[in-house]
């Protein structure tokens, strides 16, 4: 995400001060388990409220924000151990 943001504001010529992004977490374990995210993103105090909400919608559409949003799906395959 910092990466993200980073690219978006230089690409957009948006002088950071400030990015940091703390992602906590909580599972819930039983039938069926579950994992809610907390993500919390500091862009400082020196921006504009447009440039806060293009870096902060930036954010929001990242690669890793789609991972941990978007359900997960795991194909497990085991090698014939023939090496290559």
């Amino acid at each position: 995400m910092v990466l993200t943001v980073a690219a978006v504001a230089d690409n957009k010529k948006i002088k950071l001060d400030v990015v940091n992004v703390l992602i906590d977490y909580a599972i819930q374990t039983g039938k069926s388990w579950s994992t809610r995210f907390g993500i919390r993103i500091d862009l400082g105090n020196k921006l504009s409220p447009r440039e806060r909400t293009i870096l902060f919608n930036s954010a929001r559409g990242c690669e890793v924000s789609k991972l941990l949003s978007g359900e997960n799906r795991f194909n497990y395959e085991l090698a014939d151990g023939a090496s290559a």
